[in-house]
Order: structure tokens, then sequence, then C-alpha cells
């Protein structure tokens, strides 16, 4: 059975730090984040409430084993298997998605599991077996649907394979946490209205060479984007209230602190937080509820292919 939770929000936001302490510590992992939803809610916030944690909750050919119907679309065929632990840290796991195939090598349970939801690592609270850490289990997926889907289908299979294969069971709940937010600062913005831009340019230009990021015609979202991608260390979330298209440089260059390479990608990132000053806006650590996804019961070896 299939149930969907709705998660209720309570508590106020209150700023924690000022911007100097923004960016969080190495191997510091924030309590949780606020998500912006991605996909419709009814599709993410489902929990797998299962029969018995001895039995899988669903067969592969797609029929329940309490005969009960379920909305969770399946692959055709699916093999999951567990993999040789390795010593110290990891090498990168591979995940490859296309036409309707889904590939994934040598990934964590947390990898598995923050993209068949759409959650941040950090949003996900899950056994401490499936932490992050060296010696942590393994697995390879090799999943295929009976046709070409999107994505986002690949995403509600591979969730139903996960309480197929490892009994998995899961909740929502709105949970406080330390999360860094986009806000204007004391003098308000500095940001120029975007000019005619041609068809075609890329509203985010990340112009790595000369330590800078060139905006066209882009919002303050498109911006947190593009540094979530590249790494901040933690998601940054829009609180500016700014929504309109602006023309301006991110030029971090005379900010980046001489560091050893170890703390390189550390310095980049803080440098690329204290350059927002210059565009009138700064960021902060602020405490709200945040919606996060409980792992209730997972099985570490999984059920036969």
């Amino acid at each position: 059975m299939l149930t969907i939770l709705q998660p209720s929000v309570s508590g106020k936001v209150e700023d924690e730090m000022n911007s100097q302490s923004a960016i969080p510590r190495p191997g510091r992992r924030l309590d949780a984040i606020w998500r912006e939803p991605k996909i419709p809610v009814g599709l993410c916030l489902a929990v797998w409430c299962l029969a018995g944690a001895a039995h899988p909750a669903f067969s592969q050919s797609g029929q329940p084993a309490d005969a009960t119907q379920v909305s969770l679309p399946a692959f055709e065929v699916a093999s999951v298997k567990p993999v040789p632990a390795q010593p110290g840290f990891r090498q990168p796991g591979v995940r490859k998605c296309e036409n309707g195939r889904l590939t994934m090598h040598n990934v964590s349970f947390m990898d598995i599991v923050s993209w068949a939801f759409d959650m941040h690592p950090w949003t996900v609270v899950v056994p401490s077996w499936a932490e992050e850490a060296p010696g942590q289990p393994l697995y390879d997926i090799d999943a295929e649907a009976d046709g070409p889907v999107p994505q986002a289908q690949v995403k509600l299979m591979l969730q139903r394979l996960l309480g197929e294969r490892f009994q998995f069971a899961a909740h929502h709940e709105m949970r406080e946490g330390v999360h860094l937010v986009l806000r204007v600062a004391k003098g308000g913005p500095k940001l120029k209205e975007a000019a005619a831009v041609e068809p075609g340019t890329p509203p985010v230009k990340n112009d790595a060479a000369n330590s800078r990021i060139i905006c066209k015609g882009a919002t303050l979202e498109e911006l947190l984007f593009r540094l979530n991608v590249t790494g901040i260390g933690a998601k940054v979330y829009d609180q500016t209230g700014l929504t309109g298209r602006y023309d301006f440089t991110l030029d971090y260059g005379k900010y980046i602190e001489d560091s050893d390479p170890a703390h390189r990608l550390n310095a980049l990132q803080q440098a690329r937080l204290d350059a927002m000053r210059e565009l009138g806006l700064q960021v902060v650590e602020a405490r709200m509820p945040v919606d996060t996804l409980v792992v209730d019961h997972v099985e570490k070896i999984p059920a036969e292919n």
C-alpha cells in the first residue's frame, strides 16, 4: 500500500550567524536543509508501508504481494547486487539514465535514495551503517523499463525497486535545521536590470579561468543553481525577494585566500560567497523547519534478483 503524507510547517525563521561563518566547516553536516519541490508533491512524499519485513512488498512483475494496486510504475527487468566493500574512501559512483534504462555502479545506499526521491543527502536520515563513511556497503543496479520513459518516471520505478529489494520504508517530516540563505544586505541590492540578450545566450556562465561567474539576463535562482552545482558545501536558498533578471559579474578572484591544495575547494567556495557583498547581497545561516526524508527500515542485503 502506498501512503502520501503532507508535512506541516511550523516555527519561525531566525538568523544564526552572520555571513562570515556561513560556510560549514570541512566535515560538518547540516542537520537538515529546506528543499524546494522539484516534482509533484504526491510523488515526492511517497512512503512505503510494508506488510512484513521478511517479504518484498511488490513483485517485479508489477503485481503487489498483497494484491493491492500500487500507483508506482515498475521496471521490466532489474538487477540489484552488493559490491565488495572498499578500504578507505571509495571512488565516485557512476550513474547513467537514458531511454528508460538506469545503470548505477559502485553507489551507496545514500546515493540511491537521494536520487530516487530527488533529495539532497543532508536532508535524508539513514541508519548508521548507510551513512557516508569508509567501508560502507555499495551496490550495482541495472534496470530497464519496457520502453523509453522520462527520467522522472525512472525515479519512481527506483522508489518501487527500493521497496521490493531492500524492504525500504520511510516517511517525510519537518525538522528544524540550519541552512544557508541569500538575503539583501544593508544598503540594498546593487544589481543592473538586464538588457536585451541574444537568443541562445546562457544566463549564467562559469569563467573559472578568470575566477568569475558572468550573468546575462539571469535570475538569482539561476545563479544559486550554478553555485550549488559547482559545489558550495551546502545548498544556498534565495530569500532576497528579488525576482527580476539582471546583468552582473560575480568576480571572486580577489577573495580567494592562499591555501594548500587540500583546502583549495573550500577557499573557492568561501570566495564566491564573499563576493556576493559587492552585489549588495549576503549569505547567512538561518534556522527553519525543513523537509526531511527519514528512513524507518531498510535491509542491508537486497533480495535476490
